[in-house]
């Protein structure tokens, strides 16, 4: 946490000023995801807009501006938990790091997106619909959150421990309370992990139950409204229904970093976290050669926590040390 944000959230106390406050709050979740700590920034998020564990608001005083401007969120008949929450974001697109091609599609994507008005009078369909694919710690969730940053909307996670319910027919009808608490509405609707909920129909080994869900979630896609931009993120893209597919403007296969991008990020995170290293860090990047950006940070990270507690820089062979470790669940 820097010390100016530590600062503001003091000030904001003594003064009183909740403005102030949710200013700080923002910055610190802000950091928190360029960090990758997408989970710790969610946390925040929760913690100042009053939720307690099982998700239920614990007060109703926060002056939150997201959250008056919008509908009450819909809750699970089973466990009262809310279906989704409200996600601001200062994550931009410039810090997602992605090889040119994506970079540009998404561009485009954004491009018509800020124009859907136009396209809709020239009788063109809008482009709202955007699937991200790609394994774990790709930046999904990041670039997610940087789309809605760019649009300058707010952000509804859906929140699937309350989507998918055990109860017969809950879970299709969850969905159809979450499209119709958000249509007509401008924000961007994200649903992590959607092959939970988009399996292939022909797949012998689901109950009818999943296949009616499918049929749903077709269905309320095929009425949302324009207004809405969605965004779906899958580790497991073979899993959709292949009707699935047809329903998305957009796929971007987001893909592990390539050589240009391990070197960037390898040389952006020594200097964020002030590592003192005598390491090659062109050799460094050759050695993550098929990592998730987040594992490289995690490495990087092992790596500063060290220097800390050694008192001494780190060299290359400390690095190959703790990446061995790293992929081998620290059994070495």
């Amino acid at each position: 946490m820097r010390f100016e944000t530590i600062e503001k959230l003091i000030l904001a106390h003594e003064i009183g000023s909740e403005v102030l406050f949710g200013t700080a709050i923002a910055e610190l979740v802000s950091d928190e995801e360029k960090k990758g700590n997408l989970e710790l920034a969610q946390k925040i998020r929760s913690a100042y807009l009053g939720r307690n564990r099982n998700g239920k608001k614990t007060t109703k005083n926060l002056d939150f501006a997201l959250e008056s401007s919008y509908n009450d969120i819909p809750q699970d008949k089973e466990n009262e938990l809310e279906l989704y929450e409200f996600v601001t974001t200062i994550t931009e697109l410039s810090d997602v790091i992605l090889p040119a091609n994506q970079l540009e599609l998404l561009k485009q994507v954004l491009a018509e997106a800020a124009m859907n008005d136009e396209l809709i009078k020239k009788n063109l369909p809008p482009a709202n619909r955007l699937l991200l694919c790609g394994p774990p710690g790709c930046g999904k969730s990041m670039t997610a959150y940087a789309v809605a940053h760019e649009l300058k909307l707010p952000l509804a996670y859906v929140r699937l421990d309350g989507l998918v319910s055990s109860y017969l027919g809950q879970t299709s009808v969850n969905l159809r309370k979450v499209f119709d608490s958000v249509n007509n509405q401008k924000l961007v609707l994200f649903l992590d992990e959607f092959d939970a909920i988009a399996k292939k129909r022909d797949d012998s080994h689901e109950m009818g139950e999943l296949k009616r869900v499918v049929t749903a979630l077709l269905q309320n896609f095929d009425n949302l409204s324009p207004s809405v931009f969605l965004i779906a993120a899958t580790n497991h893209e073979h899993l959709l229904d292949p009707a699935i597919w047809r329903r998305f403007n957009y796929t971007v296969k987001l893909d592990l970093p390539k050589e240009e991008q391990r070197e960037f990020l390898i040389r952006k995170w020594f200097d964020d976290y002030a590592i003192e290293h005598e390491a090659d860090l062109w050799e460094l990047t050759t050695m993550t050669e098929g990592m998730t950006p987040a594992g490289i940070k995690e490495l990087i990270l092992t790596a500063a926590k060290r220097q800390v507690t050694t008192g001494t820089g780190i060299t290359t062979t400390e690095m190959k040390r703790l990446l061995s470790r790293q992929l081998t669940n620290h059994a070495e």
